[in-house]
């Protein structure tokens, strides 16, 4: 159901909860024979492959941001994009991203808790409402934004799998895109395409006619390639903390120029040059030779280390208990974004 423009008396009208294609479904296909996640599945191994972590991340943030209405609902809820919150060292920048992979992969690594991670991955979206520039009201669970932001992200990472070798026939290809379509349904996303090429049909179009390199990801992307320097560093010259920080950074160019169609790349700045072109041959020839049977050892290896020693995400901001606290100033600011 899309936003639903306001009625002729000027008002807009009710803000769904959510719609049954938005819904965390009743089951998933957990612990049965057919799961395209479970033990042994090539879709296993693809979630837990380093390559979503060291390279895909910063993508997963710039696909959904070239989206239109999505860079207007980013504009206004995300504190860093509008300037109420500064990354100003590494260790804020780096634990965004951090908390976004832990929310989304511990739904297939977190053992026991990996319900309560879909749980709280599905309900911290339940104050994103608002407005649109043309007056229609937007919820992060409207089924087409929904599916979009999933899709966007789940094939950024296909992406530079494809383009690391990693993805070397038909058949691998189909079994990752059912893992991590699986992994979408066990949050919410129900309605992207059974196949990949069904999905591939979907999504070109878009970015042909609807997607735009806007200030939100120039942001991103800013942030991205040029992170502020690690707290502590503040006596440390700039020019020698870029020239420290160029593993990283150039491992993060890798991913994007891999991860992001082509046709955005010189909009955000970025234009492939030999040096380019030689690092991502390095990067996948790496990859290539590392057997995915050790590869998709990090993925569990990871959350068993965060499970054991630390305090993710899911037990803290989005605990079921945290989130069931926040959840009627949750709907208050969703009945304020109604009112307008």
């Amino acid at each position: 159901m899309p936003p639903t423009a306001k009625s002729s008396a000027g008002r807009r009208p009710e803000l769904a909860d959510t719609e049954p294609e938005t819904a965390r479904p009743q089951g998933t296909s957990t612990g049965t024979t057919d799961d395209p996640l479970g033990e042994g599945t090539f879709g296993r191994l693809v979630t837990g492959h380093p390559l979503v972590l060291l390279y895909a991340n910063v993508p997963a943030l710039i696909m959904p941001t070239l989206h239109p209405k999505i860079a207007h609902v980013l504009s206004e809820k995300d504190r860093a994009l509008n300037g109420s919150e500064e990354l100003s060292t590494l260790q804020a920048t780096s634990r965004r991203l951090l908390s976004t992979y832990e929310m989304v992969m511990g739904i297939v690594f977190a053992g026991p808790e990996s319900d309560d991670v879909a749980h709280g991955l599905h309900e911290l979206h339940r104050p994103i409402a608002g407005s649109n520039p043309d007056g229609t009201a937007y919820h992060a669970w409207n089924k087409d934004m929904w599916n979009w932001t999933w899709g966007s992200i789940l094939k950024g990472g296909m992406d530079i799998a494809e383009q690391f070798g990693l993805l070397r026939n038909d058949g691998r290809r189909e079994d990752a895109y059912r893992g991590l379509n699986e992994l979408g349904r066990r949050f919410g996303v129900r309605s992207l395409p059974d196949t990949y090429d069904e999905f591939c049909a979907y999504w070109q179009p878009i970015v042909d006619e609807t997607l735009e390199v806007n200030p939100q990801v120039r942001f991103i992307v800013e942030h991205a390639l040029r992170p502020p320097k690690p707290r502590g560093w503040g006596l440390v010259p700039m020019p020698l903390w870029r020239l420290a920080s160029l593993p990283l950074t150039r491992t993060i160019r890798v991913g994007v120029l891999n991860g992001v169609p082509e046709k955005f790349h010189a909009e955000m700045g970025l234009r492939a040059t030999l040096v380019d072109r030689l690092e991502g041959h390095v990067h996948a020839a790496f990859w290539r030779a590392l057997p995915w049977s050790v590869a998709g050892r990090f993925g569990p290896g990871y959350f068993a280390l965060r499970r054991r020693f630390g305090q993710p995400g899911w037990r803290t901001h989005y605990s079921r208990a945290q989130l069931a606290a926040n959840r009627p100033d949750a709907e208050q600011a969703r009945r304020a974004a109604q009112a307008g």
